[in-house]
């Protein structure tokens, strides 16, 4: 059985998230305690007994998704012997999956993402810029929309696509005066245009500051090869050298996310899980495959049905 897993970004995470897992399984207790030691936060009231506006603070969302990511990750690993054959992550996910690969410590993956959602929330300050989902719309028509209003090199009047999520669903990342020319465009073209709640243009040639600020503490990282092929969010290739995961790590804050270009490398995959909180990857994913056996781990139940297919498998 070929096993695929993916881990979801930013946008994901939601009060209680992992709390189940947390009550029932000490190894994901010592996760929960080792990043608030790491980062002098107390994860289980971040988590758990927090607001949905100071979890969705960039520093506090990226940790705690990462977090919860890593543990369950970590459960399905060591308990129930789940093993991928290949791994990748939306945006922030992909450092879930390069832990999943072994890339890299789960105290070095707090300590870049905590630098990460720093200077991203810096580039994001000034509010002039934001993001903008669209859905029903096919890629072409987009794509000549988007040339329209975006003036290459300018700062001024920036428009990208910046995730390409399925065959009909992009985010767009931008200054909002185009934004909103396009939300009205793609509205009056029956298509769905929906302004996201977040202050600023990210992935991006507006977080190119941040990008550069955040290139010189990867260097302090110590990176390792993988032990799983990681499918980059940058390029949607396979890598797996400790050099690529670090230079493709420096590309991704200011790049488009090929995810959906990316999941063509989970076509043959028997299994697609979904590894950390909610289910908007699989749900996806499940629109544009059907009949494949896709999953989503949040409770316990859920890796029961997981393993009920997985037996099923051998039997066969």
């Amino acid at each position: 059985m070929k096993i695929g897993m993916i881990f979801p970004g930013q946008g994901s995470q939601f009060v209680g998230m992992g709390k189940t897992f947390f009550d029932n399984e000490r190894v994901v207790q010592e996760f929960f305690d080792e990043a608030s030691n790491c980062l002098n936060k107390n994860f289980v009231k971040l988590c758990f007994a927090s607001s949905e506006a100071e979890l969705m603070e960039t520093v506090n969302a990226q940790t705690s998704i990462f977090l919860v990511s890593a543990a369950i990750f970590t459960l399905l690993k060591e308990k129930y012997k789940i093993i991928p054959n290949i791994l990748a992550g939306h945006s922030l996910g992909e450092y879930s999956a390069i832990f999943a690969g072994g890339g890299f410590s789960f105290p070095d993956g707090l300590y870049l993402l905590t630098k990460r959602a720093s200077f991203m929330a810096e580039a994001t300050c000034d509010e002039t810029a934001g993001m903008l989902a669209v859905l029903n719309y096919p890629q072409e028509v987009l794509e000549e929309i988007v040339k329209r209003y975006n003036i290459p090199g300018s700062d001024e009047a920036v428009v990208e696509i910046v995730n390409y999520n399925s065959s009909t669903q992009f985010v767009l990342s931008g200054t909002l005066k185009e934004l909103d020319l396009i939300a009205q465009e793609v509205n009056l073209s029956r298509g769905k245009a929906i302004k996201l709640k977040v202050a600023g243009a990210f992935h991006s040639r507006l977080m190119n500051k941040a990008q550069l600020k955040f290139s010189a503490y990867l260097e302090k990282v110590d990176f390792l090869d993988l032990s799983t092929p990681l499918v980059s969010n940058v390029d949607a290739k396979e890598i797996k050298a400790a050099d690529e995961i670090r230079f493709d790590l420096v590309r991704q804050i200011s790049s488009p996310v090929l995810w959906w270009q990316s999941m063509q490398r989970f076509k043959d995959c028997d299994v697609i899980i979904e590894v950390g909180p909610g289910t908007k990857l699989s749900k996806t994913l499940s629109r544009e495959w059907p009949d494949k056996k896709i999953f989503s781990i949040n409770e316990p139940r859920d890796i029961e049905n997981l393993l009920l297919v997985i037996e099923a498998d051998k039997v066969l």
